[in-house]
């Protein structure tokens, strides 16, 4: 095996790992905003169910507030779903790993 040709194969090797990898970095920064927009929907749902609590116990609550925490809920979940979305196209285009293929002998090259 030449130099050229070793190079050539350890670039391309270097390229596939770098495109995973990329990849892999790319689908954990969905994964964590997914995670966050989850976090804010739940911060919000709690709100609207200690407001609602609160008015059915008797205790004064603008309808605003519950208004504008429905309005919040129907936005985080189109987030969510635009998110979810995005996290399963990533999966699917998942780079596959290649089947393994013994590599080639090196031989020593002589200067």
């Amino acid at each position: 095996m030449t130099r050229s040709t070793l190079f050539d194969r350890l670039n391309q090797e270097l390229e596939a790992f770098g495109k995973k990898a990329q990849h892999a970095l790319d689908e954990g920064k969905l994964q964590i905003e997914l995670m966050r927009a989850r976090r804010r929907r739940d911060r919000a749902a709690r709100d609207l169910g200690l407001l609602v609590h609160r008015r059915e116990r008797g205790g004064q609550v603008e309808q605003s507030k519950i208004e504008a925490l429905l309005g919040r809920l129907d936005e985080l979940e189109a987030e969510l779903g635009r998110l979810e979305g995005a996290v399963a196209e990533a999966k699917r285009q998942r780079p596959s790993r290649q089947p393994d293929v013994p590599p080639a002998p090196v031989t020593r090259v002589s200067e």
